[in-house]
């Protein structure tokens, strides 16, 4: 069984500051429902940081997840080399540190389209609102067998 988790020693500095600016961003969360913080940071291979928040709609399920919103602000910027992502959240009102966040299916499956995998396995980094339980693993094992651009038709 897939066990991802990784201490914060473990991190690199680079891995480290993504979570943070992940963190940074979550208590911005619009979540008049759930009141549930997320934000979420993805890195270019430049170095550059594009970060993106949850927010929710009265009518569901028409919210957009941090992953999307991270993800839609580097793809406008015209980024499209990628190297990891991190998501951070959970309930504020709890005190110490939860389970990792981690992204849904439909984000699951946006991170592997935006950030090129198979051909790129990027990173997927995790974790609660204090940052003390995290997780770090590839796309790919977190999208097993999944649909990609090379199973639709070619434009012939």
């Amino acid at each position: 069984m897939l066990d991802p988790t990784v201490s914060a020693s473990d991190l690199t500095r680079a891995e480290t500051r993504l979570l943070e600016r992940a963190r940074e961003v979550a208590p911005r969360a619009l979540n008049p429902v759930s009141r549930f913080h997320v934000g979420a940071a993805v890195r270019a291979t430049d170095g550059e940081c594009y970060t993106g928040t949850f927010f929710e709609s009265s009518s569901f399920p028409l919210g957009v997840c941090a992953e999307a919103a991270a993800l839609s602000a580097a793809v406008t910027a015209g980024v499209r080399d990628f190297d990891a992502i991190a998501v951070v959240g959970g309930d504020p009102r709890k005190t110490g540190p939860g389970r990792p966040v981690t992204p849904c299916g439909g984000c699951r499956q946006r991170i592997f389209d935006v950030t090129g995998a198979p051909r790129r396995n990027v990173t997927v980094l995790c974790a609660d609102l204090t940052l003390s339980r995290i997780y770090r693993v590839g796309i790919s094992a977190l999208l097993p067998l999944p649909f990609s651009a090379e199973d639709l038709p070619s434009s012939a």
